[in-house]
């Protein structure tokens, strides 16, 4: 019985540290561009990998950025982003 009740407090610990609450930041800027010939895209960015990151910026060279995001959790188990280019055709 013992072990049991070790195996399941054991348990409980690892998963109330495991899931931490998550943390969201974002920021959106106005352009203030209107119309049809807005053009806006938006890519997953994983923020831990900067490979990653240089490639969704690479992709748009000449846009604006115009919203970032970025959902983590306390222990920065996992960093994901968001990013929103917009540019006029």
């Amino acid at each position: 019985m013992m072990k049991k009740l070790m195996a399941v407090s054991l348990l409980s610990t690892v998963l109330l540290a495991a899931c931490q609450p998550a943390n969201i930041t974002a920021v959106k800027w106005d352009t203030g561009e209107k119309g049809a010939g807005v053009q806006t895209r938006c890519e997953r960015v994983d923020m831990r990998d900067h490979s990653e990151m240089q490639s969704a910026f690479a992709k748009y060279d000449g846009w604006k950025l115009i919203y970032v995001s970025e959902y983590t959790t306390g222990n920065k188990s996992g960093t994901d982003g968001a990013v929103c280019f917009e540019r006029v055709k």
